[in-house]
């Protein structure tokens, strides 16, 4: 920029995000930060106008998932900020990186209990990696660069920038920052040779996959090391996209609605590799499970946050680095590792496939036990789904023969999302998004942005009854921009995951978690889309095949027995 040229700090804040390579900003406009809605008339970021600031920063999160750039949301103060808040707290137990600018009042107004002011600090300082404050418009770029740098630095996380509302306005000759380099360790070959001889000397070692670094180089890199070292594969709660599920040592997926099969390897093995997660209590089922064996944390994160129990050896790297270094050190044929650590793939001729490895009868033994779990179970006479109802176990059947291989499942919080977990295998990063924070109203956004970056895929929702009403107001959202999604409502007219507590806890005596729906089919129709109401198993797959086919959002609205509540054991 010429010494003569100046901008708006507003304008130069959305100069520093083209810079770093963001394509859209998640938003609920507001007058507090109108200067860089301004800058975006004429930025290549495309703003997406959102109906809610909680499915603005869903949608963000989703982006920075996805992406590994963090995603962007933008909303007002105080009411804005408060919507926002789920979507920063999934961003900070998920690990993944998000960057939210928050829209303030005036400065001279501070202190003074102004319309809609609150403390930033206050409200986000224990849920964030950092929060920032632009009072100087020529820190602008500064400020944005830090946020974003600081997002995906280590362990990622959200971000919070506070934007006074004359701040944006004032004109500043600083110009836009270059990204900062994001440092990334390598592992040494005592760190390699250390893991290689713990993997030797384990009759039973267990690699458990999690994160947010899975590119799919990287992903077969990890399966075929796995595999050819004796490794079970399991997967953390909602973060088990990392490897494909047909991989014949992966062996399920921790976590609320494990399979028997993945809580006793699990418990079993005698060596625990976590590559890109740690030992959680819900991976653990609240610290009683596999928390006393020989442990190896391996990811970008120096200080663990949130690893519980037996650390042995802690390599501070990322997922994809570790993986190149793996094929340098243990000759993994098929790939080329230059100087600095980077992958190329071997040509075809180059290099010879390796015959794949036999493995040890334990890990083929649980992979069958896997299969079997992963087949729906026929209804016993007295707990079939009644007239009037669909039988969802029976309906992902359908789901899952009628779905390609490289579709995107997204899902909220709630018992209904068992059946994805279960029944749909993936097979490539990403194809699975779902809050780890256990967030309801996660799912429908969470495909609205999918829709967005990754419009060649199929996008496929599954959502309960309270869970889809959290945010199903986006399905404007996804209308307004083309998004082709599917959404299968699961309605059994209860808050199903509380009612089961409450029937395990105080029998007979549930309070509380009743609901009476509205037609989601209607409303899916009402807001420009396809909807069909399902009240037979039997009509299921027509009406399935039908909303995959249609173009735009559409929804099957399915009437569930309130008394079934999850998939059968």
């Amino acid at each position: 920029m010429d010494a003569s040229e100046s901008l708006s700090a507003g304008h130069l804040i959305v100069r520093e995000l083209e810079a770093h390579g963001v394509r859209r900003a998640y938003l609920v406009p507001g007058e507090s930060y109108l200067d860089v809605l301004d800058g975006l008339h004429d930025s290549p970021i495309t703003p997406i106008v959102c109906r809610q600031e909680g499915g603005a920063g869903y949608m963000a999160v989703t982006e920075g998932r996805m992406t590994g750039v963090p995603g962007v949301a933008m909303v007002t103060r105080g009411p804005g900020a408060a919507n926002v808040m789920a979507a920063v707290h999934t961003a900070h137990q998920d690990a993944t990186p998000l960057v939210v600018f928050v829209g303030l009042i005036p400065t001279s107004h501070r202190g003074r209990e102004s319309f809609q002011e609150f403390d930033l600090t206050g409200w986000f300082g224990s849920t964030t990696k950092k929060v920032l404050v632009l009072d100087d418009p020529d820190k602008a770029a500064e400020v944005v660069a830090d946020a974003l740098h600081t997002a995906v630095t280590g362990r990622p996380g959200p971000v919070v920038v506070g934007l006074p509302e004359e701040v944006l306005t004032q004109r500043t000759t600083a110009s836009a920052l270059p990204p900062l380099t994001v440092g990334v360790p390598a592992p040494d070959d005592g760190d390699l040779t250390e893991v290689r001889a713990r993997i030797d000397q384990a009759e039973r070692p267990v690699l458990i996959i999690g994160g947010e670094d899975w590119p799919q180089a990287t992903a077969e890199r990890i399966a075929r090391w796995s595999a050819d070292r004796g490794l079970g594969v399991l997967g953390t709660f909602r973060a088990y996209d990392g490897i494909d599920h047909d991989s014949p040592n992966f062996l399920g997926i921790l976590g609320y609605g494990a399979a028997p099969v993945a809580e006793r390897v699990f418990a079993e093995a005698d060596l625990h590799i976590f590559l890109g997660c740690v030992r959680t209590d819900v991976a653990t089922d609240g610290f009683t499970l596999g928390t006393e064996q020989k442990t190896i944390v391996i990811g970008p994160d120096p200080d663990a946050h949130g690893h519980f129990g037996r650390l042995d050896e802690h390599i501070v790297t990322s997922v994809s680095r570790f993986a190149a270094r793996l094929v340098a050190a243990d000759g993994t044929p098929d790939y080329a590792v230059t100087a600095d650590g980077a992958v190329n793939e071997v040509g075809e001729g180059e290099s010879g496939g390796a015959a794949a490895p036999e493995l040890p009868a334990w890990i083929t033994a649980a992979r069958a036990e896997l299969e079997a779990w992963r087949v729906p179970k026929p209804a016993p006479a007295e707990a079939e789904a009644g007239p009037g109802f669909v039988d969802m176990d029976e309906a992902f059947t359908h789901v899952r023969e009628l779905l390609p291989e490289d579709a995107i499942v997204t899902y909220g919080a709630g018992n209904f999302s068992g059946w994805a977990t279960r029944f749909l295998p993936t097979h490539a990063f990403p194809s699975a998004l779902g809050p780890r924070n256990g967030s309801m109203g996660f799912g429908v956004p969470a495909a609205v942005a999918a829709g967005l970056v990754a419009p060649d895929r199929t996008i496929f929702c599954i959502a309960g009854d309270g869970d889809f009403l959290m945010n199903g107001q986006e399905l404007a959202t996804a209308a307004q921009y083309g998004i082709d999604l599917t959404i299968v409502v699961n309605d059994n007219s209860v808050y199903g995951t509380i009612r089961g507590h409450q029937d395990r806890d105080y029998p007979g005596r549930a309070t509380g978690t009743a609901l009476d729906n509205p037609d989601f089919a209607a409303m899916a129709t009402a807001f420009g889309g396809l909807g069909i109401r399902v009240e037979r198993t039997a009509d299921f797959r027509e009406a399935f095949a039908a909303a995959l086919d249609h173009r735009g959002p559409a929804l099957v609205h399915c009437i569930t027995d309130p008394a079934i509540r999850g998939a059968r054991l």
